[in-house]
């Protein structure tokens, strides 16, 4: 009784609201009755490892529906070989879930970076050589930051830092200085989107705030603070 007083009207109609068992994506065909969808996941239901599967994982995008949700819309409406159109594509959610099923997509977004990144989740890549250049320009750029032993001596003479307002107060010197060597490099490489894409997420993580405020943070993080 509790649980139906959380329906809407609308929701109260529809007798697939009232079992415990949402939706399963994959046992949805162009046949199943839209009444006989429950899209009520709860977290047990769909726990994180499930809702950012694969690539959506990728990059954080605020405001992404999950894939489920996607996956069985395009079961329902669409076939192999059609295409849909996504208008506002925004991290590409409904381009990489018609990937999957084999569904052509176009999409389209006002937001540069939104496009880069649908492009990246959907391309087509040589694996190894992709992973060769992710592990490559990583361990050239520890070369040039990180001082051993082995590595080279003198690397600071060869980096050039920045007179950027944003970057001097958002990263610390050594942060700010392993982004910048990793971006002058990334012109070296084929797989050059995904290689910005990383970019941005490592600068998202890098930068002077605290860790449970990565989404919003309003002033640069320059002394301890308490972790809770």
């Amino acid at each position: 009784m509790e649980q139906t007083r959380l329906f809407t009207n609308e929701e109260r109609k529809v007798s697939v609201y009232h079992t415990e068992t949402p939706t399963d994506p994959r046992l949805v065909t162009p046949e199943t009755r839209l009444d006989e969808l429950n899209l009520n996941w709860r977290e047990k239901d769909l726990p994180e490892r499930e809702r950012t599967k694969h690539v959506h994982r990728l990059h954080p995008y605020l405001g992404k529906f999950i894939p489920q949700l996607v996956e069985i819309f395009l079961r329902k409406y669409f076939r192999t070989g059609e295409t849909v159109y996504d208008p506002f594509c925004g991290s590409g959610t409904t381009l990489v879930e018609a990937n999957v099923l084999n569904i052509n997509s176009i999409g389209c977004d006002i937001a540069a970076f939104n496009c880069l990144l649908s492009r990246v989740k959907t391309a087509e890549y040589d694996v190894p050589l992709m992973r060769k250049e992710v592990l490559d320009i990583l361990a050239r750029v520890e070369d040039r930051t990180q001082a051993t032993l082995f590595s080279r001596q003198g690397a600071d003479d060869e980096f050039e830092d920045t007179d950027n307002e944003y970057l001097l107060r958002w990263f610390a010197p050594q942060a700010r200085k392993e982004l910048l060597i990793y971006r002058s490099l990334i012109p070296n490489y084929r797989y050059q989107e995904l290689l910005k894409v990383i970019l941005s997420r490592a600068a998202r993580s890098a930068r002077l705030t605290t860790h449970f405020d990565l989404d919003f943070p309003k002033q640069p993080q320059t002394e301890p603070y308490y972790c809770y």
